[in-house]
Formats: structure tokens, sequence, C-alpha cells
């Protein structure tokens, strides 16, 4: 193994020679540094095996030496061919072959897995992970976890250009309005941290935990490879960047095993140490600042967070299955709507000290471990709900199905056969193909997609069968049907008022009610009672889609891909670590984030292509065609628009003025869209709203920013309409 001091001497003897010319040396750097992004990038990106790396490597080597070799000797031609001396020209090449730059690397500082790994770790932002002993479990075998000094990555975090920008803003938006949920940073959870609101400037941190499978779930090595993670993310970053899986940090690995023996004093305490650091003496920031840090929320599915909380994780037959309020089994089953205490710091210690007594068991099993520190406790809460668990695959999963199975077997509207049809060759438009619904089997007692494709059936339902329904207004099912879309909406909307918070708090009552009076017979799950708790949760954490634990999951795949592609399973969490901490590394030494603004095929923007409506929209925005660039397609804070997209303009009492995307153009990095208006009416037997068609073409030209709603959306004729299904409500400004 080559130690660091090894490979700077190689450097040095490598490349010191007795030419001094500095740019030469720049040159010289510069060629090493990209030469190791490219096998950085092979290694932590593409995921190679380091023995197709290594011959790749040779391979390329022995290409680049049987060219080197026919140019020499093309030279040594021509310069014979000019009556050099034949003692010169063998000076001058043999000069020239020893300034091989890529033998040099190869045969230096890159020539094993092992230098090149330690040149990636000296020369980038790399933060090691830390083998962390656990103890001897029950085969009298060692175990360690891997964690990766949280500190250290803050400290990398902040290193970067776009990390600190995106800090300094959000440090900067301090006019807010308070009755606007737009990010966690709006929710109380923020405001109230005591640290946040005495010390400012003090960092915000958002943990994740969950276990995941990087084996087949299904095969013989089920859950023996199956891995607890823990990651993070700043509340100070961008809502579009923090969604992005690569910039999302690991906090640590452990086999599931491990944590279940071992328990979590001894798998989290070296990360609450590190924590309660950051709490009380903060991280080095810049020459003389030091920067503080405090948990405002851990994120996770319902079993994660009670296990991670230390409340009882048997939903289906514990009395207390709810880490909000301490509402009993029956009290929930009387009277759905109803709350139970809320639970709060002091309830949480009262349960703790009563542990021994079952009689006053609340559901608290243990004292969490992250509630040993000074500015966080599970009970603040600190535990927010998963939209993709508790929604999509809990309440909607359930119920749709079973609406749907009444509005077969019942009211005999169509049958399984019919919806599945409509279901699979329906044309998906946008984001809704990627997304296309699961066929739905016959008395099924849940949906069987997965969170992305029940939202998407529940949005395009009414456009799915609607024409099928024959009393929509009267069909009680059908009622709660579309009264369950618009919960959704409301619940999943990036940007809320408290009025529509209050309004959601009010929907999601009747609609519990109107469940339980249709269908007494099926009994209410815990998930339904987590959802009475949604508005308030709201208003404590922001806006809940920003939490949402799918963002956070889809980073599992990095890691299942790494195992799979590797074939090694032997000390797994150590290298699945090491790999992304390096792909870490290489994502560090350029942009972490993707660019703000990403065109399409950009071209040259000619107005006069255009009829005289459009051109008169563009001028009244001022744009010149000599300024301006015309494209089909932009990415904009992580969004796709094209040409043939549908926004939303502005809302009036009529309903929502529409906008079809004509041209998208872009001037000084601000994004333009010319849109031809529609004015929209709800359709209230669908729950979408139709287009209504336009005497005479109306034009605007408008910015992303002044969008009444960011999302694209998409338009489907069907029943020889023009509908549109909202992918979420609509923020509504309070008049």
């Amino acid at each position: 193994m080559s130690s660091d001091s090894e490979l700077d001497h190689t450097f040095e003897t490598t490349f010191d020679d007795d030419n001094d010319n500095t740019e030469d040396e720049v040159d010289t750097d510069d060629f090493m540094n990209n030469l190791a992004m490219f096998y950085l990038r092979m290694q932590a990106k593409m995921l190679l095996p380091a023995s197709t790396i290594q011959t790749l490597i040779e391979e390329i080597q022995e290409v680049h030496n049987t060219g080197l070799t026919h140019l020499l000797s093309r030279m040594h031609e021509e310069l014979t061919n000019l009556n050099v001396p034949e003692s010169d020209i063998k000076r001058l090449l043999d000069n020239l072959s020893k300034d091989n730059l890529l033998k040099m690397c190869n045969e230096g500082v890159f020539r094993t897995d092992q230098t090149r790994k330690t040149f990636f770790k000296s020369r980038f932002s790399y933060v090691e992970p830390v083998k962390t002993y656990l103890g001897i479990d029950a085969k009298g075998k060692e175990r360690f976890y891997q964690y990766v000094p949280i500190k250290d990555t803050v400290k990398s975090l902040l290193s970067q250009n776009s990390v600190k920008e995106q800090y300094a803003q959000a440090k900067a938006d301090t006019e807010t309005n308070p009755d606007v949920q737009e990010d966690v940073r709006d929710g109380r959870n923020f405001k109230e941290n005591i640290l946040l609101r005495d010390s400012p400037s003090s960092l915000s941190l958002i943990l994740y935990q969950d276990s995941f499978e990087v084996a087949n779930a299904l095969g013989s090595g089920r859950k023996k490879h199956k891995i607890l993670a823990m990651y993070m993310t700043l509340a100070e970053i961008a809502p579009h960047n923090r969604s992005s899986i690569d910039p999302m940090q690991l906090v640590m690995l452990c086999r599931e095993k491990d944590f279940q023996f071992f328990g979590q004093e001894k798998v989290f305490s070296t990360l609450v140490s590190d924590l309660k650091e950051m709490e009380e003496n903060g991280i080095e920031y810049g020459a003389e600042e030091k920067i503080k840090g405090s948990v405002i929320a851990i994120t996770g599915d319902n079993l994660g967070s009670h296990s991670i909380g230390g409340f009882t994780e048997n939903f289906s037959k514990s009395t207390h299955f709810c880490r909000y309020c301490v509402i009993d089994r029956v009290s929930f089953q009387t009277d759905p709507c109803k709350f139970g205490p809320k639970r709060t710091i002091e309830s949480y210690k009262n349960s703790v000290a009563d542990l021994a007594d079952q009689e006053m068991n609340s559901g608290v099993k243990f004292d969490s471990i992250f509630n040993q520190l000074k500015y966080f406790h599970v009970c603040q809460p600190g535990l927010p709900p998963c939209l993709g668990h508790d929604l999509f695959e809990g309440v909607v999963s359930f119920d749709l199905a079973m609406y749907i199975k009444h509005l077969v077997t019942v009211g005999k509207h169509f049958t399984y056969g019919q919806l599945n049809r409509t279901i699979s060759q329906f044309t998906y438009l946008g984001s809704d193909a990627n997304n296309k619904p699961c066929e739905v089997k016959t008395n099924a007692e849940k949906l069987g997609g997965h969170a992305a494709q029940n939202w998407c059936l529940l949005r395009l339902f009414p456009i799915l069968v609607g024409d099928r329904i024959k009393n929509p207004l009267d069909d009680e099912v059908w009622q709660l049907c579309l009264k369950l879309r618009e919960i959704v909406d409301l619940i999943c909307a990036p940007k809320i008022h408290t009025n529509q918070v209050a309004y959601l708090k009010i929907l999601i009552e009747e609609y519990i009610q109107l469940r339980t009076a249709t269908f007494p017979e099926k009994t209410l799950k815990p998930k339904h009672h987590y959802l009475v708790h949604y508005p308030e949760l709201i208003l404590q954490f922001g806006p809940l889609i920003r939490l949402w634990t799918l963002r956070f999951e889809s980073k599992h795949s990095y890691f299942k891909q790494c195992a799979r592609k590797l074939h090694n399973f032997k000390n797994l969490c150590s290298t699945l670590a090491e790999r992304h901490q390096l792909l870490q590394a290489y994502l560090h030494a350029g942009n972490l984030f993707p660019p703000t603004l990403q065109m399409g095929q950009p071209s040259k923007f000619d107005d006069q292509l255009y009829q005289i409506g459009i051109q008169r929209a563009i001028s009244l925005k001022g744009l010149r065609p000599e300024d301006t660039t015309e494209t089909p397609s932009v990415t904009f804070k992580g969004t796709l628009y094209k040409r043939g997209m549908t926004v939303v303009v502005d809302q009036n009492d009529t309903g929502y003025l529409l906008g079809k995307i004509l041209l998208i153009l872009v001037n000084e990095a601000n994004v333009h869209f010319v849109v031809q208006q529609y004015q929209s009416v709800p359709v209230v037997d669908l729950g979408v709203y139709c287009l209504q068609s336009n005497s005479e073409a109306q034009y605007q030209c408008l910015t992303v920013e002044n969008l009444a709603d960011y999302y694209p959306l998409s338009v489907y004729n069907q029943f020889g309409l023009n509908l549109v299904a909202l992918h979420h409500s609509v923020f509504q400004k309070n008049e």
C-alpha cells in the first residue's frame, strides 16, 4: 500500500526535470487532475469495478503508446529528410518520449486502484467514512458500521460556492409572510427553534433514515444484506436542489441486523455526540467565523420514525399507535376525527418515567437518543409524516381500491376489464407518462402501484371513467373519490396559505365522516388518523411535500446499483460508503447542483416569423431579437417546460386562466413563455377544469416567475372536451 508521502514523492520525481517553465508545470498539473477526474468518474459515477478500470487504463495506455511510436517514427523520417544529424534526432526523440504525460501518470500515481484512491482522497474534497466498532454479535463476530463524520460533511458542503450562495440567500430572505407556507423554513419547528432564533446564522439539518435491500428482496438473500442508511441535507439549500439525489449527503450505513441487535444507543451515539458539538461549538466557516447547527426534522416512514422516536412499532395491535397524540384504538374507532392529548416533551418524559407501569403505557417504549440534543426533540414534533407512505401507499391505495370495487360491483358503472383497458390504452402526456398507473386487480384490497403511480391514477381517475358515472352529483362513493382528490391536491401543494390549511382541516373531517358513514364495515386504519393531523403538521413543518421521503428513497438506488455492479458483498457497508464518498469528491470538484437554467436546442430568434399578436406580446416585454434565444424546451429549477405544455397564468372568479406555451424565449438568463390564453371553468362532476375556446386568440408573454403556479400541465381531449387535472392546489392569495 502506498502512503500519501510516497505519492507526493512519486509526483515530484516524475515531473521534476530541468524545465522551470511555470506554464508547463500548470499544464502538467491540470492534465493530472483532468485524468484523475476521468478515472474517478468511472469509479464513482459509472460504478465500474476496479479490475475493469485497471484493464481500461492499460488498454488506453497501449493504444496511446502505439500512436506515439508511429508519430515519433514519422518525425524521424521528416527530420532525416531535412538532413538533421542522427545524434540530434535521437536526443530530440528521447526527450519527447520521456515527456509522455499519460505514461508518467499511469505508471506513477495512477498505477493501481489503491494509489488512485489515495490520490483522489488527497486532491479532492473527500470525507473519509469511519469504521466504527459496535461489539460482538450473537454469533461471536465483531461488528462495525460506517459513519461519515457529519461535521466534516457540513464543512465540505460549505466550501462549495453554490452552497455558500444558497446559504447566504436563505439567511437574507428573512421577510416572509407568516400566513404563507412555502418551505420548511416557514414552519413553526424552524421559527421556534431557539438556536435558529437566537443565532440566525446557524444551520438547520434535515436527517432521513430508512432500511433497504441491496439484494433481491424476494430471493434467498432476503434480509441478509438489508442496510439501515441515514442521509442528511440542509434546509438552507433551495428546495429544487434539496430534492436532487446526488447532493444528499451520507451519514451512516449499518447492517439492519446489527442495528436491531445493538440498538440505537450504540449505532447513533457518535452521530448524536457530533450533533451536540455542532449545537454548542459549531464548525469553522471562513477564516474566523464558526457556524452552529441544529436538527429540525428526522424524516422516514412510519416504522422507521417510530423506531427512532422510541414509540411502539406495532400499528395493527398497539393501543396507542400515534406519535403526535395519545389516542387509543377504541377512541379512534368510535370517533375517527377525535384527537388524543397532544404529545409534548413533558408528556414524553413522563411516559419514559412510567415505562415500568403497564397501565400508564402510552405507546412509548424507550427514550430516544436524539432527545439528548439541546434543540431537538421527537415530540416537538420532530418526526414529520411521509406523504408517500401515509397517503399514496396508504389512504389512497386502500380507499380508492374500495371505491372502485363499489363502483364496479354495486354501482355497475363499469367493469374491471373496462377500467384496465382504459388505463392501458390511455395516452398519458407529460410527467404522467412516467407514472402510468398499474392495472387494478379484481376485488383488490389495495392498489398495486407505487406512490407516484397511485397519485397519477387518483388525479386522472375522473378523466379515465368520468363519462361512465351515471349520476355523479348523487353518487356518494363518486363524491368520496372527488373529495379525496381535493384533499390530496391541498396536501401536496408546495405553497399554501393558512386559509387553505383551515379549509383542508374541514375537508379531511368531512371525508373521514362520510367514508365512515358510507362504509361502516370497513375499519379505518391508523393512516386515516395521521391524515387528521396533517393540517396542524403543515403549520409545524411547512408544506409536507418538501419533506416527503420518496426523494430520499431514490438515493437508495445508487447503493443498490453499486452492490450489484461490483458483485462484492464482503464488508458491504464499507465498500458502499467509500464509493459514495468518492462520488461526493467527484461532484464537489465540479458543480454540486445542476444549472438553474438548461436549454434544449437553442436557435436564433426571429420575431418576423410569427403573427402580429405574438409579436405584440413580445414587444410589450421589451425583448429584442438580437438579445433573445429561442428554444423548444427549457429546464428551470429542475422543472422541464416544453412547447405545447399548459401553465396556470392567473386565477379569477370563473376558474383559472391557463396558457398553452407557444414559444420559449431566453433573454439574459430570464425564461419567457409566449402563451395562448384560455379561460378554464371547473367541471363539478369530474373535479377537473375544462378549457373554453376563445373567439379570438389572445397572447401573453410572461416570465416563469410570474406564473400563478410553476408546474406544467397536460391537456387531455376526452369526452369531446379539453380537460386539465391540476397536479396540486394552486396557491390562493388572501384577498
